[in-house]
């Protein structure tokens, strides 16, 4: 199944002008950092391969119980998003794919650095979830791969643009809320079925299959994270420079009284200007604006219409 970008590329985006603009502007950096970083790490996979898809780091980044719980080693709660299945090139394919189709779009609505946080937080909830997932249910669990912090990018992706349509194997358009309907319901039955009693009898079967279990719990964990995301309006970064005391803790209080003009008419050069909101839209996303921003904004992008109808 194969999710295609080709709607992703019209600049439709809901603005107008400038905002359009900067749609087009490069891909978002960071996103393509982590797909170079996933695959770095799989390489390295690869070449410490121990055979019978075991490698050296595979063993020091997956998550597993003992690791987590008798040895302390609390980074696995992270890295096994970025280790993936040596014996099912898909996996990391389907992953990657995925990320470099819609998280750009993602990316340019958060900004960079909180598209970051985003990503590494929702695989860090997506890991805790399938750790107390596996622990209730009783059973033994070794997990690998992004596909939580990827359903979570999904989830934030349809929450934004749900009439979105995008293409199953190239061909098929699809509303992006229904194709997320598809995935819950995909990931939720098999968890339930294990709830009721047949984890085990689960288990047996993929090993007598010869197949790899696949962690729908994470998935689970990763769309969940993004739902509670969208709808609390989370910003990451800011409740890290509080902790770490880059902003103060207590704001100034805003003045009772504020003046609007909507008539004011635009600055005689507001190129730079445009240029620093759209650069500061690339790193922040498009809610860190001001509202004089905006307004700057709307009224560069009506002198452009103007322009544009002489």
């Amino acid at each position: 199944m194969g999710i295609e970008n080709r709607d992703y590329l019209k600049g439709d985006n809901g603005f107008g002008g400038p905002m359009e603009a900067m749609s087009r502007r490069k891909p978002a950096t960071i996103v393509g950092k982590l797909i170079v970083v996933t695959a770095a790490v799989f390489v390295l996979q690869l070449l410490t391969s121990r055979g019978q898809g075991d490698s050296l780091v595979q063993q020091w980044l997956s998550l597993d119980a003992g690791s987590v719980f008798r040895q302390g080693q609390l980074w696995r709660l992270l890295t096994y998003a970025f280790c993936h299945s040596q014996s099912d090139l898909l996996h990391i394919v389907f992953n990657m794919y995925i990320v470099y189709a819609i998280a750009p779009l993602v990316c340019q609505l958060t900004g960079e650095r909180e598209f970051l946080w985003y990503y590494l937080a929702s695989a860090i909830f997506a890991g805790i979830t399938s750790v107390a997932f596996y622990t209730a249910v009783q059973l033994p669990f070794h997990i690998i791969g992004a596909s939580g912090a990827v359903m979570a990018v999904f989830m934030l992706f349809a929450m934004h643009y749900p009439r979105r349509e995008v293409f199953l194997f190239g061909v098929i358009a699809v509303q992006v809320r229904w194709l997320l309907a598809v995935y819950i319901a995909m990931d939720a039955l098999p968890v339930i079925r294990m709830v009721l009693g047949d984890a085990q009898a689960i288990v047996d079967r993929a090993n007598a299959e010869n197949r790899p279990l696949v962690a729908h719990s994470a998935h689970l964990g990763g769309l969940l994270f993004g739902f509670l995301y969208f709808r609390w309006h989370m910003r990451l970064t800011d409740w890290w420079d509080r902790v770490a005391g880059r902003l103060p803790s207590r704001r100034p209080k805003k003045p009772d009284i504020k003046v609007f003009n909507p008539q004011v008419q635009p600055e005689s050069d507001m190129t730079e200007r445009v240029d620093e909101i759209l650069q500061k839209i690339s790193r922040e996303g498009e809610t860190s604006l001001t509202s004089r921003e905006r307004n700057i904004l709307t009224q560069a992008s009506r002198q452009l219409r103007k322009d544009r109808n002489r």
